[in-house]
């Protein structure tokens, strides 16, 4: 097992004492306070906007950093411990850490250990230092999970490639080790038109012992004068990057605009 780390030890991981109420929300039955169902956010980066299932390089980069910052500043407090179980996507490790969170993340294949290290290395030291990387392939998640026992306020699951719901329980699993008491678990998934995608997820979490507590809509569009205008508009071409198994996208499309954040607490 390789291990792609900054300069920051397992014992710096320990989160700091909880003295205070996230932001300025209240608590209900012991529970994280419910935002709001809606959220703005920037276009997915490297997506194609009519891809119903983009895959491959075109879901390497696809969360934006400020989605990922809400998410962290929603959900933990500077100090606490995120983690990120599929770091091949480099946002979820990048914005955590700018946030002043330490993040403990596992890639699963070297060529995304690599990229994402070189991705968190562009940040500067005093916060790359926050972050630990490791190439952990799946079936080494099991005991990285336990060595991480209830430590973690917040985990973020963005798979780099598009995974179904039976592949994520593993990864569901060892997130319920990971969290602490009340700790949050969000899982990022692309709209599937057809699908019930959030409804096959949430079963499998709540299978695993996860507490469903929120769908976030995160619409990729703006607000004025009370109206939501998409940020991308549609177009013939496949977006940059994008990896479509078809040479052009055809008319008539649905466009995927928006991610679903299932927010789950232990």
């Amino acid at each position: 097992m390789n291990d792609h780390r900054t300069h920051a030890s397992s014992d710096d991981l320990v989160p700091t004492p909880r003295g205070r109420h996230r932001r300025d929300t209240t608590r209900l039955d012991g529970l994280p306070s419910v935002p709001l169902s809606v959220w703005l956010t920037e276009p997915l980066t490297g997506c194609c906007p009519l891809c119903a299932d983009p895959v491959g390089t075109a879901c390497a980069r696809r969360l934006p950093l400020p989605l990922v910052r809400q998410i962290t500043e929603t959900y933990s407090q500077p100090g606490d411990v995120v983690w990120v179980p599929d770091a091949g996507n480099g946002s979820p490790l990048i914005a955590p850490v700018t946030c002043g969170r330490k993040v403990i993340g596992y890639a699963r294949t070297p060529d995304h250990a690599r990229t994402t290290s070189a991705l968190l290395n562009e940040q500067p030291t005093e916060v790359a230092s926050l972050a630990v990387l490791r190439h952990v392939p799946p079936t080494g998640l099991p005991g990285q999970s336990e060595r991480l026992a209830s430590r973690a306020a917040l985990a973020i699951l963005a798979p780099h490639h598009p995974a179904g719901a039976s592949e994520l329980a593993p990864v569901l699993d060892a997130t319920v080790r990971v969290l602490r008491p009340g700790g949050v678990a969000v899982v990022v998934t692309r709209q599937q038109p057809g699908q019930d995608r959030p409804g096959l997820l949430t079963a499998f979490a709540q299978a695993a012992g996860l507490t469903y507590l929120q769908h976030v809509a995160a619409v990729e569009a703006t607000a004025s004068n009370g109206k939501l205008r998409p940020r991308t508009e549609p177009t013939a071409a496949h977006g940059p990057d994008c990896a479509c198994t078809g040479p052009t996208a055809r008319a008539g499309r649905h466009q995927v605009a928006h991610n679903d954040l299932l927010i789950f607490t232990k």
